[in-house]
This record gives C-alpha cells, structure tokens and sequence, in this order.
C-alpha cells in the first residue's frame, strides 16, 4: 500500500528553500518515497504515540525529517527537515 504525500508544512516549507538543489532532489526526494511506501520505517518520536514519526536521509543520516503518518486518511506530511551536512 502506497501512502499519499500531503506535503511540507510548518517549518519543513522553510527549510526546504535552505536545503542545497542536489540534496532536495537526491536523498530527500529518494527518502520520501520510501517513507510513502513504508511510513513505519520511521522512528516513532514516543512509544505511545505512533503518528509523529522521525526518519533519517542522506550519506550517513545527515538529514532527518519529522513527519506526520495518518494511516487513516494513508497520508504522509513533513513537518520538519534537519541538514546537518
């Protein structure tokens, strides 16, 4: 089953504009459409809750997204994108 991505909100629409052109259309764009495939490959930030998840892109899991997984609607938003490298 393939979730629909619903898109970067918040901060993540921020940090977007910062991230350098070949890292928004390489490990992002490549860690996105893994998560759409399998949003439960991302960390859930607490045990007991489940739909904020964090998952880790780029050589060396430099960058980490935030995001929001509603398996109701099957939906993935970003809500926060980490550069580090």
């Amino acid at each position: 089953m393939t979730y629909r991505f619903d898109g970067f909100h918040g901060r993540a629409l921020y940090e977007l504009n910062g991230l350098p052109e070949e890292i928004r259309n390489g490990p992002l764009l490549e860690r996105l459409l893994q998560l759409l495939e399998s949003p439960w490959d991302a960390v859930p930030e607490r045990r007991d809750q489940t739909a904020l998840r964090h998952a880790f892109f780029g050589k060396d899991n430099q960058g980490m997204l935030t995001l929001l997984v509603d398996d109701k609607a099957e939906t993935v938003r970003i809500i926060d994108i980490l550069w580090a490298g």
